[in-house]
């Protein structure tokens, strides 16, 4: 039995929030173990928008900057923030004023200001010694319950046992499937949203084995068991980015990562070779072939479900859009007026979003805004490498491969604004040689 939004949605956004502005007034710090939750929890106010935690908790960052009268940055990141906001400035401007849609440039509005807010805040939780280790501990967490909720759901939907499916707004909820397997999506709005949120929470919980040397053994486990339950989101976009991850990774760590890289291909081949007719790779198998499909038949099929192939349309018939973008919130009018219902709007009235990052960028900011923003990315992951911050460098490159086909602005902010931090502590700790000493305890 599938059920959706429920009382208890509102419960869950007020006492979430209300934890977080405790947090904020009474240690700031532990609010970095809870943020996890916060940035993937899919339980929302129908107002509106649908208001989640990810909205509520980063306009009290927001809130709590405006009241300090300071947003924190270091130095060496000013000159891009300041690029970045004006940017958002000139954009902000015309959408309020000269946009199709103002109350949607206003949530969007608000909402950037959300992203400089968190990553304020990251930024200055991670110059403490102790703000990794609070971030670690609630990724970890976060992993064993959207782990245990999925297999619940694995086990749960056959047997017709109450279970919170995908939500479809206030009125309705279904479970996907994929050739016979449920998708499971736990408590996140849907399965190709959990992929990273697992991934991420596996890398956390190596992270803290080294940290953790009496832990190491079942900390480890957790990892694997965490990166298997993944298995069962059935993301096409999810395995694609582990695909480029790994290649990646095995370039920045190649006597670390190539083990596991070979260690990786070695049991697909035994289970390809010794079980060539194991239904969870024919499920994945059939996944592929199917989304193959669709991205080779593009704007020409009956029904197209991907809006970026309309966006991506649209960027080759207006090629100016690539350069200045329509303005904050304004892609769904645009797209909308292009192709007509179903395109941006759909026929409710109910926004269709992208879900690739570097599209959403590119239509809100700009293209250059969306280049800069991503060529900073890349800066702080080669950075990160080079500093010996292995956990953040790892995870800051997943959550940018998977943004380039879904939403994980707010992941990539959360990631970079505490490897900032970390940079800019080991830097005021050791200014003339950090590099070289933190290669002695990494994490």
């Amino acid at each position: 039995m599938v059920f959706g939004y429920t009382p208890l949605d509102p419960l869950v956004v007020l006492i979430g929030t209300a934890m977080a502005a405790w947090f904020l007034i009474r240690k700031p710090i532990r609010l970095m173990a809870y943020m996890p939750a916060a940035l993937s929890l899919y339980f929302f106010i129908p107002t509106i928008t649908l208001m989640t935690l990810w909205q509520t908790i980063p306009l009290l960052l927001t809130g709590r900057v405006l009241a300090k009268g300071t947003l924190k940055v270091p130095s060496f990141a000013k000159f891009f923030v300041f690029l970045f906001g004006s940017a958002f400035v000139v954009s902000a401007t015309y959408s309020l004023f000269s946009g199709d849609d103002r109350t949607r440039a206003i949530i969007r509005v608000i909402y950037y200001l959300g992203i400089f807010a968190l990553f304020s805040f990251s930024y200055e939780m991670g110059r403490r010694p102790e703000g990794l280790r609070f971030l670690l501990k609630g990724l970890a967490a976060v992993g064993v319950v959207f782990s245990v909720y999925g297999l619940y759901q694995l086990v749960a939907t056959p047997l017709g046992l109450p279970v919170r499916g995908i939500l479809r707004g206030t009125y309705g909820a279904d479970i996907a499937y994929e050739y016979g397997f449920v998708r499971i999506n736990s408590l996140t709005n849907e399965p190709k949203r959990l992929g990273y949120v697992l991934f991420c929470s596996a890398l956390a919980c190596f992270a803290l084995s080294r940290l953790k040397p009496e832990r190491a053994k079942l900390l480890r486990k957790t990892s694997y068991l965490i990166l298997f339950i993944s298995l069962f989101t059935f993301s096409g976009s999810y395995f694609l980015s582990i695909v480029l991850f790994g290649l990646v990774a095995v370039i920045l760590y190649p006597s670390r990562a190539t083990p596991y890289a070979l260690g990786l291909v070695a049991v697909l081949s035994f289970i390809i070779v010794i079980l060539p007719d194991n239904e969870i790779l024919e499920a994945i198998q059939h996944g592929y072939e199917r989304r193959a499909v669709e991205v080779e038949i593009g704007i020409d099929g009956r029904f197209v479900y991907r809006q970026e192939f309309y966006a991506w349309d649209y960027l080759a018939h207006h090629p100016s859009v690539a350069v200045t973008g329509v303005g904050l919130g304004q892609y769904f009018v645009a797209l909308n007026q292009e192709y007509g219902i179903g395109v941006g709007i759909n026929e409710y009235g109910g926004l269709v979003p992208l879900n690739s990052n570097v599209l959403e960028l590119l239509f809100d900011l700009g293209g250059p805004s969306a280049a800069l923003f991503y060529f900073t990315m890349i800066t702080l992951i080669w950075k990160l490498r080079q500093a010996g911050e292995r956990f953040l460098c790892l995870a800051l490159l997943f959550v940018t491969m998977q943004s380039l086909s879904i939403l994980t602005l707010q992941w990539m902010v959360l990631f970079a604004g505490v490897g900032v931090g970390r940079l800019a502590m080991k830097h005021a700790s050791n200014p003339s040689g950090y590099r070289s000493s933190v290669r002695k305890r990494t994490v």
